[in-house]
Order: structure tokens, then C-alpha cells, then sequence
């Protein structure tokens, strides 16, 4: 049997980080301990760690994007790179894409601050988020032994938030109208983006500027998804993947 342990942190009712893992039972108290570890740099006033049974039996999937990494003389640069390939993939004007991928700097929610979840855009240039405070949130996924797979990735020179990040683009990109992920921090420090696509993860060195606290991620969907069964993949259907595409 298998559970799910979230981990959500915020200060002053603004999220500030949250963690997830899939693990078999008497893995839950060293895999609590450990993501709350992950916290102690943080400034934080409030911590919730939630843990619950899965009751579906999880897709497996073989392996995950395969990692690219590009590096850039500034974000601009970067951006544009992956505006280019946005627009031709998912068939959008050139502008449209820029106009939604914007927002993630100034913040994509009606308050201009950063959304919970991810935007989702479509090949007409609609959102079709529920809610646009809170957007879409992708959870229940992991890689199935993910000692194994952090190793590999620590000595290929990743890190751990690569680990993360890899697992849910892997579980995103499964989805069959999902055409690509568009993602950068809010953290202010942290300034590596990606854009996932046509099976690859693709790093992007810097994709924001130092010091920005804006951040957030897009789903760019074909004009023919069902809302409703997106957001029950994303949800509620658990992932577990065996292997990195190496």
C-alpha cells in the first residue's frame, strides 16, 4: 500500500515552498523527517504535513523527459528561445505566447501576486483555469525509487529541486493534450527555468532575473481538452516513474 506526504510552508499566508513524495508505509517517518528538514532554512509561520492512503493503483510509467540543458548570456535570451519553440509547437501567435508567459513575472493572479497552481492556456490563447488565484495543481507523482534516481542526478551535477521538478513535468507531459509546460521559481534566488516538450525536459540558464519573487508555471493544452478530466489526471490519478531518459 502506498501514501501520499504533502508538505506545504508558508509566512504570513503566502506560500513559500511545499514537497510531495509516494511512499510505501514504513518509509512515511524518514521521508517526514527528511522534507521537514528541507525547511529549516526557510522563514516560515506556518508548516502543514498531510498524509494520506492512495486507494488507486498508480500509472507507472517507464521513464521520464529526457533532461536538456541550455545556457544563456541573460533571461531575455533564454525566453526568447523558448518563446520560438512554444509558438511553433502549439501553433499560437508569437505575441499571445509572450502576452501569457509575461504574467508569471508580474504574477499571474488577479492580484499580482503568483498563482497556487498553473495557468492553462489553450491553442485559441484562452485560460481555462477554474479558478485563477489558485490555477491547476499537479500532484500524486513520484519516482518510484527516488534514493536511486536522486543519486543519479546528483552525480550528473542536478538537484534535488531537478528531481522534483522532472517527476511532475514527466506526469504533465503524459497527459495526451498536454503539448508543453512553461516554468520558472518564485524563488527570488533561483533563476534556472524549463520548458518541457515533445518528451523533453529542458533546462534554461537563467530564464528570470536575480531577485524576482514572481514566478509560476503554464500548461499549454490542445483546444480540444476537457477541463474537467485535465484537472482529474492532474489531481487526483497518482504517477510513479522507474527511470530517468538518460
Amino acid at each position: 500500500m502506498l501514501y501520499s506526504i504533502k508538505i506545504r510552508t508558508s509566512l504570513k499566508e503566502k506560500h513559500i515552498s511545499g514537497a510531495e513524495r509516494i511512499v510505501s508505509k514504513e518509509k512515511i517517518p524518514n521521508v517526514v523527517k527528511a522534507l521537514l528538514k528541507r525547511q529549516e532554512h526557510k522563514d516560515f509561520d506556518f508548516s502543514n504535513v498531510k498524509i494520506e492512503k492512495i486507494s488507486q493503483k498508480p500509472i507507472i510509467l517507464g521513464k521520464s523527459l529526457k533532461i536538456k540543458t541550455y545556457k544563456f548570456e541573460n533571461y531575455k535570451e533564454a525566453l526568447g528561445f523558448a518563446l520560438n519553440i512554444i509558438s511553433a509547437k502549439t501553433n499560437l501567435p508569437l505575441e499571445t505566447a509572450k502576452k501569457f508567459i509575461n504574467l508569471l513575472y508580474i504574477g499571474a493572479s488577479p492580484d499580482k501576486n503568483n498563482m497556487r497552481g498553473a495557468m492553462i492556456v489553450n491553442e485559441k490563447g484562452e485560460r481555462l483555469e477554474k479558478d485563477k488565484f489558485r490555477g491547476v495543481r499537479t500532484v500524486l507523482v513520484d519516482f518510484k525509487n527516488r534514493e536511486i534516481i536522486t543519486k543519479k542526478l546528483l552525480e550528473k551535477g542536478y538537484t534535488e529541486r531537478t528531481v522534483d521538478a522532472l517527476a511532475l513535468a514527466t506526469k504533465n507531459l503524459n497527459y495526451k493534450n498536454l503539448i508543453a509546460e512553461f516554468c520558472i521559481s518564485d524563488d527570488n534566488d533561483y533563476t534556472t527555468g524549463y520548458l518541457a516538450i515533445d518528451g523533453k525536459y529542458i533546462r534554461l540558464k537563467p530564464l528570470k532575473p536575480y531577485g524576482l519573487d514572481k514566478g509560476g508555471r503554464i500548461y499549454f493544452v490542445k483546444n480540444n481538452t476537457n477541463v474537467d478530466e485535465l484537472y482529474n489526471y492532474l489531481e487526483k490519478i497518482p504517477v510513479l516513474i522507474e527511470d530517468i531518459n538518460e
